[in-house]
C-alpha cells in the first residue's frame, strides 16, 4: 500500500540539541509570528465580568453592565472611587486607551459594608496584610462572606485598602478579624452603609459619616480630559540605529527608460510612496515642492515613486495621470513609476526594522543617506521642517543621531548599536531569500562581506537555505559545500546538504554528512531522521524503527520524529502501532500536510472510513490546491462504490495537477463502474501514454478487451 513519504526537509529543524524540544522552539517561532503581525497575546477578546449567583456558579453580565471592551486589557484595580457605596474598576491595557475608569452607577441604597483595618505594628504589620474577615449574619452563621487582605492583587495590580463587601438586603452583621499574628476579634452591631476604621488591640472602631458622593476627579472633568485632543508629535517617523542598506528597487521614469534606486545614490534621498488618489500625498509632495531649491542646496533629492494601478493595503487603485497631477502640485523633483516588487521589499525592510509585519500604506517614505544605508522611515506624511532637520542629522555624531533615535530623553544603560552587525545584516539577507528575493539576497550579502572578501561559515549556510528554499538546488549546494569548506564540524550545513542530496536520490553522499552530524552531536534529531529514512529506503526497517524510537526519546516534542515512525510502520503494515505514532506527531504540529494525508490513508487501511475521510478533508481545507487528498478521498468513495464521487473527487484531483497514471486509472475504472464504458476506456489509455507498462491500467484493458484497440 503507497503512502507518502517522509523526505528529508531543504531547511531542518536547527540547533537540536540532546535538551532542545522543537516542539517548543517552532510554538516559539510561531509565537514570534502572530506579535509580528501585530496580534495580541490575549487576542483581543472581551473584557469579562462574572456575577456570583449565590451558590448558583457564575454568569458572564460583562456585555450587560456595558465593560465588555475588546481593548488588551491588563490590570484590574477596584475602589468605591466616587463613594457612593458601590465598586468601581480602574482598567490598564497594554495599548490605547492605557487605562479607564468603569464606573458603577447601579442603583444601591447602603447595601454595602467596608472596613479598613490597621495592624498593631508589633504582631501584624501597620497594613494587616494577611489579615482574613469573615463576615456573616447573626440569624444565618452559615451564609457569609470572606476577604483576605493582600499586597498586590491580581496581575499587576492593588485595590483599595478598603475592604468592601456587598450585602443586598443582609442585616444584623457580624465581623470576625483573624490577623497575622495568630488572634482574633469579633465585631457585631454592624450598621450597612457605614466604612468602619479598626486598629487592632484598641477596642475602638471608628465609625466615619454615611457615604457621600464626592471624589477627587468629577465627570465632566474626566468627561474633558477623555475629548481632549492628544498633543501634535515633535516629530514623526523613526530613526534607524542600526542602519541596513536600502534594497535595490526598479522603477521606470517619465521617458519610459527603466532605472534603479541605485542610480540616485552618492547624496541623501528620500524615496517616497505616494497615488494620485490619495490627498495627504499629494499635500506632502507641494509642500516638497515648493521647497526643492533648499533641498538641491542641502545636497539631496527626493525620488517619488507612484503606485497607481499597484495593490497598497490590500487595494488596488486606479490610475490617473501622475505627470499632470504633480505638474498642478508644483513638484518638479525626480520621480517614477513603482512596480508591485518595489513594494514588498519594502514590506520586508519595514519588518525587519519594527518586527512587525504589516501591508504597506501610503503616504510611507524613507530617507536613505549617501551610502546608500537606510536612515528613517515616515510611514505617514514627513513634513518639510522634518525632513530638513534628518538630513542635517545625517551629518552629526553617532552620539547626535542616537537621540533622534530614542523615543523619550534620558540615557542609555548600554548602546543599542553594540551588536554583531555581520550577524544583524546576514539575517536581513536572509529574510529577503526567504521570501521570494535571492537576487536581492545575494546582493546584500555581497556588501557586508568582511574587509579580506570572504564570507563566514554562517553566511554561507544562509545563503544556501535561502537557495534551497527558492528551489536553487545546485546553487545552494555550492553554498552548502563552501561552509563546510570553512567549518568541517558545522552541522546544520551538513545536514542541509545532506537532505538536498537524499532528495535528489544521492543517498551514499547523503548518508556520508548524516553520519558526519552524528558523529559531532550523537544526538542530532535531524541526522538520526534522516538516516531512518535511509535504512528504511534499503529495507533496514528494524533499524529504522530503532533509531526514529531514540530520536523521540532524546526529543519527545519532535513530530517529524513520530510521523518518520508512523511512515515506517505503515509502510510494513502494522496500522495500529502507526496510527498512535501519526497522531502524536498530528497533535504536536497539526498543520503537516504529509503527516495528515498518512494518517488518513492509515485509517482507511484499517476499516476506520469515517476518520479517513475526515483526515482527507482536513487536508483540502489546509491546502485547497493539493492534489492528493482528492485523490484519497476518490479511493475511499470507489471502496464504499460511491463512483459518482469517486470520479468528481479523480477530476478534482487531475485539475489540481495529478495527471498521472494513478489517478487515471482509478478514474478510468469509476467511470465504468457507472456505465460510462467508453469515457473509462479513454481515461485508462491516457493512464498508459503517460505510464505504457503501468499494469492496473493494461490489466483493465484487457479485461476490457479494448488493450489492443
Amino acid at each position: 500500500m503507497f503512502f507518502w513519504r517522509r523526505v528529508a526537509p531543504l531547511i531542518p529543524e536547527e540547533g537540536l540539541k540532546p535538551t532542545a524540544t522543537p516542539g517548543y522552539m517552532r510554538n516559539f517561532r510561531d509565537l514570534n509570528d502572530q506579535v509580528s503581525r501585530g496580534k495580541s497575546f490575549s487576542g483581543y477578546e472581551r473584557n469579562a465580568l462574572f456575577l456570583n449567583r449565590a451558590g448558583n456558579g457564575f454568569s458572564d453580565v460583562g456585555a450587560i453592565l456595558g465593560v465588555d471592551f475588546d481593548d488588551d486589557a491588563r490590570a484590574v484595580a477596584t475602589i468605591d472611587w466616587d463613594r457612593d457605596g458601590d465598586l468601581d474598576m480602574w482598567v490598564a491595557n497594554r495599548t490605547a486607551p492605557q487605562v479607564r475608569l468603569l464606573r458603577n452607577n447601579q442603583t444601591s441604597t447602603n447595601a454595602f459594608v467596608a472596613f479598613r483595618l490597621i495592624g498593631n505594628g508589633r504582631t501584624t504589620n501597620r497594613d494587616a496584610i494577611g489579615a482574613r474577615l469573615t463576615l456573616s449574619r447573626k440569624s444565618e452563621p452559615s451564609s457569609k462572606q470572606i476577604r483576605t487582605i493582600h499586597a498586590g492583587d491580581g496581575f499587576l495590580a492593588q485595590s483599595s485598602r478598603w475592604v468592601h463587601f456587598g450585602l443586598g438586603e443582609a442585616e444584623d452583621l457580624e465581623l470576625s478579624i483573624r490577623w497575622p499574628g495568630g488572634g482574633t476579634e469579633t465585631l457585631s452591631d454592624l450598621q450597612a452603609g457605614k466604612r468602619y476604621t479598626i486598629s487592632q488591640d484598641q477596642g475602638v472602631v471608628s465609625e466615619p459619616a454615611s457615604a457621600s458622593n464626592s471624589n477627587s476627579i468629577g465627570a465632566t472633568e474626566l468627561a474633558s480630559s477623555a475629548g481632549a485632543k492628544a498633543p501634535k508629535p515633535e516629530r514623526s517617523g523613526f530613526w534607524v540605529a542600526n542602519q541596513v542598506p536600502f534594497p535595490k528597487l526598479e522603477c521606470t521614469d517619465p521617458e519610459g527608460v527603466v532605472r534603479s534606486t541605485s542610480d540616485f545614490l552618492g547624496k541623501p534621498v528620500l524615496v517616497n510612496l505616494w497615488a494620485t488618489w490619495c490627498a495627504p500625498c499629494l499635500g506632502e509632495l507641494r509642500e516638497l515642492g515648493e521647497h526643492a531649491d533648499e533641498l538641491r542646496s542641502m545636497g539631496a533629492t527626493v525620488l517619488a515613486l507612484n503606485v497607481d494601478g499597484l495593490n497598497v493595503d490590500g487595494v488596488a487603485s486606479t490610475r490617473s495621470d501622475p505627470k499632470r497631477v504633480l505638474a498642478r502640485a508644483g513638484y518638479d523633483l525626480p520621480w517614477g513609476i513603482a512596480r508591485q516588487n518595489n513594494l514588498a521589499k519594502l514590506e520586508i525592510l519595514i519588518e525587519y526594522l519594527t518586527s512587525r509585519r504589516s501591508s504597506l500604506s501610503i503616504p510611507t517614505s524613507i530617507l536613505v543617506d549617501a551610502k546608500g544605508n537606510t536612515a528613517a522611515v515616515y510611514l505617514e506624511p514627513v513634513s518639510w521642517e522634518q525632513l530638513k532637520t534628518d538630513l542635517a542629522t545625517l551629518k552629526e555624531s553617532p552620539a547626535v543621531t542616537l537621540k533622534r533615535a530614542s523615543a523619550r530623553a534620558g540615557r542609555w544603560f548600554a548602546d543599542p548599536r553594540q551588536i554583531d552587525l555581520a550577524s544583524y545584516l546576514g539575517d536581513y539577507a536572509t529574510l529577503y531569500g526567504m521570501n521570494g528575493f535571492p537576487e536581492e539576497s545575494q546582493r546584500l550579502y555581497g556588501l557586508i562581506r568582511p574587509e579580506e572578501g570572504l564570507l563566514t561559515a554562517r553566511e554561507f549556510y544562509n545563503q544556501a537555505k535561502s537557495a534551497a528554499q527558492q528551489g536553487q538546488l545546485e546553487q545552494a549546494i555550492e553554498l552548502y559545500q563552501n561552509a563546510i569548506r570553512i567549518d568541517p564540524e558545522y552541522g546544520r550545513a551538513l545536514t542541509g546538504l545532506g537532505a538536498i542530496f537524499l532528495n535528489q536520490k544521492r543517498i551514499d553522499e547523503a548518508q556520508a554528512l548524516f553520519e558526519k552530524a552524528i558523529s559531532i552531536d550523537p544526538n542530532h534529531a535531524t541526522a538520526l531522521i534522516n538516516l531512518a529514512t535511509i535504512e528504511q529506503m534499503r529495507g533496514e526497517v528494524e533499524s529504522a524503527v530503532a533509531r526514529l524510537k531514540r530520536v523521540i526519546t532524546i526529543n519527545p516534542e519532535y513530530h517529524e520524529a513520530y510521523l518518520s515512525l508512523g511512515f515506517v510502520l505503515a509502510a510494513i503494515r502494522q496500522y495500529d502501532e502507526a496510527i498512535q505514532y501519526m497522531e502524536k506527531g498530528i497533535e504536536l504540529n497539526p498543520k503537516s500536510l504529509i503527516g495528515q494525508l498518512n494518517l488518513a490513508k492509515a485509517y482507511g487501511a484499517k476499516g476506520r472510513l469515517k476518520e479517513s475521510e475526515a483526515g482527507y478533508r482536513r487536508v483540502m481545507a489546509l491546502d485547497p490546491k493539493m492534489p492528493y487528498p482528492h485523490y484519497g478521498l476518490g479511493n475511499l468513495q470507489a471502496i464504499q462504490k460511491d463512483h459518482a464521487a469517486a470520479v468528481a473527487s479523480y477530476r478534482k484531483a487531475i485539475s489540481l495537477g495529478a495527471e498521472n497514471a494513478a489517478t487515471l486509472t482509478k478514474l478510468g475504472l469509476s467511470l465504468v463502474a457507472l456505465g460510462d464504458k467508453e469515457s473509462g476506456i479513454a481515461s485508462l489509455k491516457n493512464a498508459l501514454e503517460i505510464d505504457p507498462e503501468y499494469p492496473s491500467a493494461k490489466r483493465a484493458l484487457q479485461d476490457l478487451g479494448a488493450l489492443g484497440e
